[in-house]
């Protein structure tokens, strides 16, 4: 005996008991596990926004057709629930608001969500606009710097500003960023790299 959801024998008419045919079966399938897809995707939404790359990912786990996840990826974005856009723009601010963060880090994340570069560009210009990255930046060298003053390894003026300047450089923060918020701290006075070249982002 076929089992479908209520919804799919609303949609087509149908009671329970019915006898359909062999075509309509399988129509009945394709669109029990559209519905069985949708509130799976609904009740992952609900816990928090995802991306349409985490979204399909999570489906692709619990065994989904592709189809299925096309299906309901396409609907749910017609609806406005799934909407990378929106999700950008939200978890940029949510890194930020744990904790001061540069361009490059915020990227790096939004990019392991499966968001476009075109999409992740816009964002950090707008997210950007509205926050000031040398703020950020120099907020994040002070709080690090209580932390360094009271370790029990006490640190020289050269190896202090080595071991600022790469955790700047892992918060995501360009050399730019990081040059002036050196010439900040050491009260305006030039700063330079021991080896005079950007820090690469760590991960």
């Amino acid at each position: 005996m076929l089992r479908v959801h209520e919804e799919v024998l609303v949609k087509f008419g149908l009671r329970s008991g019915d006898k359909v045919q062999r075509d309509t079966i399988d129509t009945l399938q394709s669109s029990e596990e559209f519905i069985l897809a949708k509130h799976q995707a609904l009740q992952i939404l609900n816990r928090r926004l995802r991306s349409e790359k985490e979204l399909r990912d999570m489906l692709r786990i619990r065994e989904f057709h592709p189809h299925a996840i096309n299906m309901v990826v396409t609907h749910l974005s017609e609806m406005g629930i799934l909407d990378d856009e929106k999700f950008a723009k939200t978890f940029a601010h949510y890194i930020l608001s744990r904790k001061p963060a540069g361009k490059a880090l915020v990227q790096r994340e939004l990019m392991l969500k499966g968001v476009e570069r075109t999409l992740i560009d816009e964002v950090l210009a707008e997210t950007f606009h509205e926050q000031d990255e040398e703020q950020l930046a120099l907020t994040a060298a002070q709080k690090a710097l209580k932390r360094y003053t009271f370790t029990r390894h006490t640190l020289d003026n050269r190896a202090r500003q080595q071991k600022l300047s790469a955790f700047l450089s892992r918060r995501g923060f360009s050399w730019q960023t990081i040059t002036a918020t050196m010439r900040k701290l050491s009260g305006g006075t030039s700063y330079r790299s021991p080896d005079s070249a950007p820090f690469e982002s760590e991960a």
